[in-house]
């Protein structure tokens, strides 16, 4: 038992770091892999690195395709673009069900996330800004209180997420996506769900036509 435990443990592990290494572009988009590759780079045995891959290609992470053998998925404007729509209605609706539950305290920490972001902005600060905006969304997400939710949420953002840093270089985008969320703050302290909702779909709109532009004109690394 002890052995099936450690092997079940090696497996997620190997799993995890492979999907973060994609996720946040330590691997590339068609980047080409190899278990021989991986097995080496993550220093493990083949067998953890393939029931890695088989769960990734169904998350959508990788893909294997005949004579070119696995790579890193490469996602198509049309494919960003539906994601993003998926994102639109998944999270618009989780403001709506989180906006009910808000207190001052959350409010507050809103508030305190925002101010971090407006900073990172005037720094330039892409990694500050990335994390602090994941949290802020993050939040909406855990105070929905819905897990079904949350795992949709999270597995579109995984797919999706290496492509954001696209937009960071996008032209006014610090201070479009700053005014998005002072929007979105002052609608969550009237408690506004229409309001809320409105604006969290404006600005998954807008992410989505940044990224479709960039990989439409091939400007796939702004920053």
């Amino acid at each position: 038992m002890a052995n099936k435990h450690l092997e079940k443990s090696v497996r997620q592990d190997i799993y995890e770091k492979i999907r973060d290494d994609i996720t946040f572009g330590r691997l590339m988009s068609g980047e080409r892999l190899t278990e021989k590759k991986l097995s080496e780079l993550y220093k493990v045995s083949r067998s953890p690195i393939r029931e890695a891959l088989r769960q990734l290609e169904s998350e959508g992470l990788i893909s294997f395709e005949r004579n070119k053998g696995i790579e890193v998925a490469k996602l198509s404007v049309k494919q960003v673009q539906q994601i993003y729509d998926l994102r639109e209605l998944l999270e618009s609706y989780a403001v709506r069900i989180a906006i009910d539950k808000m207190l001052k305290k959350d409010i507050a920490y809103l508030e305190d996330l925002h101010r971090k972001m407006i900073k990172a902005a005037q720094d330039k600060d892409t990694q500050s800004w990335l994390h602090n905006n994941a949290l802020f969304h993050g939040f909406f997400r855990d105070k929905a209180d819905s897990e079904s939710l949350s795992q949709l949420i999270v597995m579109l953002k995984r797919q999706i997420y290496r492509y954001q840093y696209m937009s960071v270089g996008y032209p006014r985008f610090f201070e479009t996506y700053i005014e998005h969320h002072a929007s979105l703050i002052e609608a969550c302290k009237k408690k506004d769900a229409a309001s809320a909702e409105k604006t969290m779909k404006i600005h998954m709109r807008k992410v989505r036509d940044i990224i479709a532009d960039s990989l439409t004109t091939g400007t796939d690394r702004l920053i």
